[in-house]
């Protein structure tokens, strides 16, 4: 399965709210998006609050919209949806929004199979305010008050637990300095709603402590919690974590005041890939992330200074699980400083293969691994923050983009694998074989040279331009319908993503 990536909080009356879903037909390549409208949203383009189901055709680039009315809504008071962050892999094809005005917060749950709207709580937020809904677990997660956390079963409504620290879903994301909640052993199960103890400063400890009696636990879909075992004591940045990658595979990461060690333990040995001592005036790094079969451990590493992050000197290291060796090193040319979210890795289709990298200069084309590659995402109809799921393997797609629709006498052009798409400097590439197919040319390769043809003019291409994905040659549009004799026209949708553009060519 794809990663998707939802970015909470606050949306202003203007803004939508995403969510994102995968089509079961597997006869198709399309996308969908979820998407709960404002009534003034630019794209909306209805005047009525709504749900939004848009259907992206990958053989067209094309899209639909269906449009589901939220008629309940008063659109004379102010309001706004706020978006959930909790993990929505089990029914992505339901979504799941806060809606809110004045007082009163209502969280709604869309079948968009059924294309029905629920209600599933109206409440007043002077009784509580809605935390978080998380479908996963099948819990939503009401803030009290100080230290007062009430846990509702997502399917019943109903009172499941009562906590006294703030429950957190436990995922896979990582951030900078430290291991994010990833302390347990055995670790949690993706998704697992849980506590931590509550911790209190301690003067005569000069220090942070656990309250007495509290320990970390885990919180089960019917209400019932279960202990959890942890190498973290009395809230320590300390911690051993071992985490299992496959049955002959351990990845074993520890860290004793400011040194850090990630090691490997293969078939019962242990190798070290990476260690630093971060009290020194210079060192390296690194955050450790894994594939979703464990072939592979992946190291976002930076590099410090005289105690200064050095700006621009960032790079991955590839180790294969069944060797512990480092089997490739990509540098990463970032400007600035780097967020969490910029060097978290995306895994192809739930394999072991990346496809995409925020610290890849966000929009760096660059190759990962033996096969893939990650242009900037521009041409998404919706709008780029979202990370869709897809019904297709992404195996045979060298870019996450949706395709951009292309046509010529009324005919758009067919994609059976990768279609047009824009280069991070924002050329626009285009499948050679399939734009002289719409055309009705012809196209020849004689010893590596290729020459298209279209009526009476001819074309060569130039190889320092091509792009070869899979046995497939890409090129810039533009060049071969210049060459050609043709032109290229834009077109734009008020309903799609500003970045959304249609071409079509003319004679």
């Amino acid at each position: 399965m794809v990663l998707l990536l939802l970015f909470s909080g606050v949306m202003t009356p203007w803004d939508s709210v995403y969510g994102s879903a995968v089509h079961s037909n597997a006869e198709t390549k399309d996308k969908i998006n979820l998407q709960w409208i404002p009534h003034n949203y630019r794209i909306n383009g209805t005047g009525k609050p709504i749900v939004r189901k848009t259907t992206v055709d990958y053989t067209t680039g094309l899209f639909t919209n269906e449009d589901t009315v939220l008629d309940f809504i008063d659109t004379s008071s102010e309001y706004y949806f706020k978006s959930i962050s909790g993990m929505n892999t089990k029914k992505p094809l339901i979504t799941y929004a806060i809606l809110k005005s004045g007082t009163i917060e209502k969280l709604l749950k869309y079948d968009s199979q059924k294309k029905v709207v629920t209600t599933l709580v109206d409440r007043n937020i002077n009784d509580g305010i809605i935390d978080e809904v998380y479908p996963d677990a099948g819990m939503y997660v009401v803030e009290k008050g100080r230290r007062e956390y009430l846990v509702y079963s997502l399917a019943t409504n109903k009172l499941i637990h009562k906590a006294k620290e703030r429950p957190m879903e436990h995922s896979n994301i990582f951030v900078t300095n430290y291991l994010y909640h990833n302390y347990f052993d055995p670790e949690l199960s993706i998704g697992a709603l849980y506590v931590e103890a509550g911790t209190y400063y301690d003067p005569k400890k000069n220090g942070y402590v656990s309250y007495p009696g509290e320990y970390p636990y885990e919180i089960k879909p019917n209400g019932k919690i279960v202990k959890l075992h942890t190498t973290r004591e009395n809230a320590s940045d300390d911690y051993v974590d071992k985490r299992k990658l496959n049955d002959k595979v351990v990845l074993l990461q520890t860290k004793v005041k400011r040194k850090f060690k990630h090691e490997l333990i293969i078939n019962g040995k242990k190798k070290t890939i990476f260690e630093t001592d971060a009290s020194r005036p210079n060192y390296a790094f690194a955050v450790a992330q894994s594939s979703p079969n464990g072939k592979y451990v992946v190291l976002w590493v930076n590099f410090v200074e005289n105690n200064r992050s050095v700006k621009g000197k960032e790079e991955y290291q590839i180790f294969d699980t069944q060797t512990g060796k480092r089997v490739q090193t990509i540098p990463i040319n970032t400007t600035g400083s780097s967020s969490a979210i910029d060097f978290g890795v995306s895994w192809m289709a739930g394999t072991d293969h990346i496809f995409q990298s925020g610290l890849l200069n966000h929009g760096a084309y660059r190759v990962i691994g033996t096969d893939l590659m990650t242009p900037r995402r521009y041409g998404n109809v919706v709008d780029d923050f979202t990370e869709p799921y897809y019904s297709f393997s992404l195996n045979d797609y060298l870019s996450i983009n949706d395709p951009i629709p292309v046509s010529f006498e009324g005919k758009y052009m067919q994609y059976s694998n990768q279609g047009t798409f824009r280069h991070t400097d924002l050329t626009t590439y285009t499948p050679v074989s399939e734009l002289i197919s719409l055309l009705g040319g012809k196209m020849s390769n004689k010893n590596g040279k290729i020459t298209l043809t279209y009526q009476e003019k001819s074309y060569n291409l130039d190889p320092k331009k091509q792009i070869v994905w899979k046995n497939r040659t890409y090129y810039p549009i533009r060049d071969i319908l210049t060459g050609l004799g043709l032109k290229l026209l834009t077109e734009s949708n008020k309903l799609a993503s500003e970045e959304w553009r249609e071409l079509q060519i003319v004679k």
